[in-house]
């Protein structure tokens, strides 16, 4: 059970980053313009970047990881729910929902590798890593297309897909959970 949770969970994690990630561009575009949507995404990756090093820093060695993967979706939930209070409009907000939702990116990849490390015997975590990861490739191949299928099914796409992730990282949280 602990394999099939693991490996859903970083499957649907990053089904829902990639997707929104892929069209977070054309989402920020019509509110900021091309070139500061641009930033934007810069911004997004210089906040993987702090959110994996924070993690590192103030994770416990003995800290629950399910815990603490479910903490950083819980940050991009926060980020998606203000990018959908934005309405594609408001720049600041917007730009606090890219924050937000960049803090876990990092997260995503690191966290279940180190959940592996401490749920199962030393000599199993490199398969369980190899093929959790394969599990995850196989689902998030198609989140870009997936999410381009659904995003002309609504004018206002900005929300459709920002709710479609909340709800895909509220299910990897429960996915996470211990």
């Amino acid at each position: 059970m602990k394999f099939l949770t693991l490996s859903a969970g970083i499957a649907l994690g990053l089904f829902a980053q990639i997707g929104w990630t892929t069209h977070l561009f054309s989402l920020l575009v019509p509110a900021l313009g091309p070139q500061p949507a641009a930033l934007a995404m810069g911004l997004a990756t210089a906040s993987a970047i702090a959110g994996r090093t924070l993690v590192g820093w103030v994770m416990p060695a003995d800290a629950d990881r399910r815990v603490v993967a479910c903490a950083s979706y819980a940050v991009q939930i926060a980020g998606s729910i203000v990018f959908i209070l934005a309405a594609g409009a408001s720049a600041p907000l917007l730009l606090l929902g890219v924050v937000l939702f960049g803090a876990g990116i990092g997260n995503a990849t690191s966290l279940p590798p180190l959940i592996a490390q401490v749920e199962f015997p030393k000599d199993h975590v490199p398969r369980v890593v190899a093929l959790t990861i394969a599990v995850a490739q196989a689902a998030y191949a198609f989140a870009p297309a997936s999410f381009g299928l659904i995003s002309p099914l609504r004018t206002d796409s900005l929300p459709l897909v920002s709710k479609i992730y909340w709800r895909q990282s509220a299910d990897d949280a429960i996915m996470y959970a211990p």
